[in-house]
């Protein structure tokens, strides 16, 4: 099967069969080979269907879809719609966040078969029952590679219990998330719990220029997520109403809280005066 994605991320897989954009003289030539075009983004389906109608030239069987169409996903199969060594083993989100569409796509929790990965890429793994949490590090175990918790950890569930499996494994990093000024609380409780990981490890999605957000609003708190001995990754906001956000200022300020390097030196500077 050919996979075709409008832009590459992160994410995308990088064999001979995942191609991004247009087709090229190194494709398959038989028409028969299906191709499914894969949109993540609601920003990408222009593009998304501009490549339908190219693709659809040369191969008969052509479909898009994806999460940006509403697919709610279902069984995970690895190195499909995914670079290798990414891992999905739960659909679904138990929170109902007015900026995320996950819970209307995907619905409640739905818990997959553990397949092996180092990259966890689930929604909320924390809100699946504890059997599952359990088979998930057992694999992470049998990895070659330190995990890498991509697809966050709700700081609203993490515990001790969560805090002492993170200490049986080898993992780069955990993702938790910060996304209103409200959320500080619980993050403060996993720092307190995680305390002795290095800052390296311990990382936090930021959403900034939600619901009114300054700009002066979001830097402050990413500032207080780095006090608390995070990495921030600042994420800026792109609903419905985000063009109000889509400032010069923002811009600048995601710049610098997507790049440790240039940010710690700032909070380094400053604490010498």
């Amino acid at each position: 099967m050919i996979r075709v994605f409008p832009r590459r991320t992160r994410w995308t897989p990088t064999d001979k069969l995942a191609f991004i954009g247009e087709p090229n003289l190194f494709r398959p030539m038989d028409r028969s080979t299906p191709v499914r075009i894969s949109v993540t983004f609601s920003w990408d389906i222009p593009e998304a269907q501009r490549l339908y109608r190219l693709w659809s030239g040369f191969y008969d069987d052509v479909q898009i879809g994806g999460p940006a169409f509403g697919d709610p996903g279902g069984e995970f199969v690895p190195g499909r719609f995914t670079k290798s060594g990414a891992v999905i083993t739960s659909r679904g989100c138990i929170r109902n966040c007015s900026f995320c569409l996950v819970p209307k796509r995907e619905g409640e929790i739905r818990e997959l078969e553990v397949k092996d990965g180092w990259d966890v890429a689930d929604n909320n793994l924390l809100a699946c029952s504890d059997r599952h949490i359990e088979r998930v590090f057992q694999m992470l175990k049998r990895q070659r590679r330190a995990a890498h918790f991509s697809g966050g950890l709700d700081a609203r569930i993490f515990n001790e219990w969560h805090a002492s499996l993170l200490k049986t494994i080898r993992f780069k990093f955990a993702f938790f998330a910060c996304d209103s000024a409200g959320a500080l609380k619980d993050l403060k409780r996993v720092a307190s719990l995680i305390a002795d990981f290095s800052r390296e490890k311990k990382r936090c999605y930021v959403l900034v220029g939600f619901n009114g957000e300054s700009a002066l609003e979001a830097e402050t708190r990413l500032r207080n997520v780095y006090k608390l001995g995070f990495l921030p990754f600042a994420m800026l906001y792109r609903g419905a109403d985000a063009m109000s956000r889509n400032t010069r200022e923002f811009h600048d300020l995601v710049g610098i809280w997507r790049q440790p390097g240039l940010y710690k030196a700032i909070m380094a500077k400053e604490a010498k005066g």
